[in-house]
């Protein structure tokens, strides 16, 4: 049976959307609080399920009233908020998607993005709306843009609140399939320009019904939400679990490390998803009588730190870190460690239920156990992995074969099914949980009128994991400073991606015989003496 084909199957997401999901949820906890969103100066706003279901359905009638149906694409540029999850829900109760916009982007990738996919609409701060006025008579798809939170009047758009004062909280019926479209998520890889990564309304299903059984969460738990949801990981390992258990869930709009222990205590939270950055900020911060006296007894985590790192977290906070491995194509998390089995230090855990995973050589050969190769996925595309990369039908054959997805990424497996995470295999750099696709920076930097090349790579990073790196040859009697390189790099992209560090160089670099860069060995010969300058304070 092929259950891609089967509207009515049983299989876990394949029998409903996420509408009803929301539907299911308020019938069942209507009057309990669902999100508590602190926003930067902490003062708070609770919704209860009710309360979000109404906003939700107000905005969707709305967006149906401006001609945003089925399929249509609505960019939301927003920093964590109520606003943000209200429009994610507008828009795929009415079989809208959403491109969940990193706040960080410039004016460039917001102008490739929109007019990649046609976007009729942006929700954003007013902070934002002079970026995209310049770049709007470029983007003709774009017929209106709404501001969620401004402190005036900006003429030209639609403000959050008289939308959803002026729109009916009663919103008709539209027929969704599961395996419609509900987010096009963007991800950094080995090219220039992020692909567009289409998940469905059976993957968020999937993914929190995995995640609230994988973390054992309830309808009495209290999520903390610290990381951007904007990327996958908040979504998916936070957000879409919480909404499918019935939880209670604090939405922050920043995270802060001096405040983290605090509002752990005051909102009883029961479990928080961190990264390394965020830990190690965490770490950083002085310790207080009280940092164990709090409610959060697991905490799902991923990205490698040190033995010592882990242990000293887990006795500070008296909680246990649950180590997983993923990406935007796995819905996060595909290997998750059993919260109740042996955790195994280093290992990512086993494959979530109906994936499988195995190891493969540079032919896409399975090799024995405990050998190191690239990590590939078998799941459903659509349900338990990505449907497709947008208008890039040749890379969703390159990397989704058979239902197999083909990561990029090294690693292991054990005798007893236990996954391990070694290295990255495709050209991207892991930089506080952010992925920056090298081969991107090289062509902004490569744009400036000095510069005949580049290589950029990835350097070690106490805090962030790793820097960027950007090695650069100038064009004959052509030079440039540091800080004009930096300053144009920030003109053009997201400010997480301009290189921290800069090395100028007369020499060719090193290349191979059809005169591609080898950056292998330039990474390998500059780590033999390297040392991040906030290692040696």
């Amino acid at each position: 049976m092929d259950i891609l084909n089967t509207k009515n199957a049983t299989i876990l997401g394949r029998n409903i959307n996420t509408r009803k999901l929301l539907e299911r949820k308020v019938r069942q906890h209507g009057d309990k609080p669902f999100i508590i969103f602190l926003d930067k100066d902490l003062e708070e706003e609770i919704l209860t399920y009710s309360q979000f279901e109404e906003k939700v359905n107000r905005l969707a009638n709305w967006l149906l009233g401006k001609g945003i149906g089925k399929g249509d694409f609505v960019l939301v540029h927003l920093p964590n908020s109520s606003g943000f999850l209200v429009a994610l829900h507008a828009c795929t109760n009415i079989g809208a998607i959403m491109i969940p916009s990193i706040i960080f982007d410039v004016a460039e990738d917001l102008e490739y993005k929109l007019n990649f996919s046609k976007a009729k609409m942006v929700i954003t701060d007013g902070q934002y709306c002079p970026m995209f006025d310049t770049i709007r008579p470029q983007c003709p798809s774009v017929k209106d843009i709404v501001i969620y939170r401004s402190e005036k009047e900006i003429p030209g758009t639609h403000a959050w609140d008289e939308i959803l004062e002026a729109s009916s909280p009663e919103l008709n019926p539209v027929d969704i399939d599961p395996l419609d479209t509900a987010q096009m998520l963007f991800t950094s890889g080995t090219t220039a320009r992020p692909k567009g990564v289409i998940l469905t309304h059976a993957n968020f299903i999937y993914i929190g019904e995995i995640c609230a059984r994988s973390f054992s969460i309830t309808p009495d738990d209290r999520y903390m939400l610290v990381l951007p949801l904007f990327h996958v990981n908040a979504q998916c390992l936070s957000y879409w679990p919480c909404l499918t258990a019935g939880a209670s869930m604090v939405v922050c709009e920043l995270f802060s490390a001096s405040v983290f222990s605090a509002l752990i205590r005051k909102y009883d939270c029961t479990l928080c998803s961190l990264v390394s950055a965020t830990l190690r900020m965490i770490l950083a911060q002085p310790e207080h009588p009280l940092d164990g006296e709090n409610t959060m007894w697991r905490c799902p985590y991923a990205i490698a730190v040190s033995d010592e790192e882990w242990d000293t977290f887990e006795k500070r906070f008296g909680t246990t870190l649950i180590d997983l491995y993923g990406l935007t194509e796995t819905l996060a998390p595909c290997t998750i460690m059993p919260i109740w089995g042996e955790h195994r230090r280093g290992s990512v855990g086993w494959p979530n239920f109906g994936m499988e995973v195995k190891i493969v050589d540079d032919d896409r050969k399975e090799v024995p156990i405990g050998e190191t190769g690239e990590i590939v996925i078998k799941g459903e595309p659509g349900i338990s992995l990505f449907k497709e990369y947008y208008k890039n039908p040749e890379a969703t054959s390159k990397d989704l074969v058979d239902g197999w997805f083909y990561s990029g990424d090294y690693g292991k497996v054990d005798e007893d099914g236990y996954v391990y995470f070694m290295d990255r295999k495709k050209d991207v750099i892991q930089r506080a949980a952010e992925n920056i696709s090298a081969p991107e920076v090289e062509r902004v930097v490569s744009d400036h009128p000095a510069v005949e090349e580049v290589a950029v790579i990835a350097v070690p990073d106490p805090i962030r994991d790793e820097a960027v790196m950007a090695m650069v040859r100038f064009k004959e009697g052509a030079s440039a400073t540091e800080e004009e390189l930096r300053e144009f790099c920030r003109s053009k992209m997201a400010k997480f991606k301009v290189p921290e560090f800069w090395i100028f160089q007369k020499e060719d670099f090193p290349k191979t015989s059809i005169g591609k860069i080898r950056k292998n060995i330039i990474r390998a010969d500059l780590l033999k003496d390297w040392e991040h300058p906030a290692s040696k304070k």
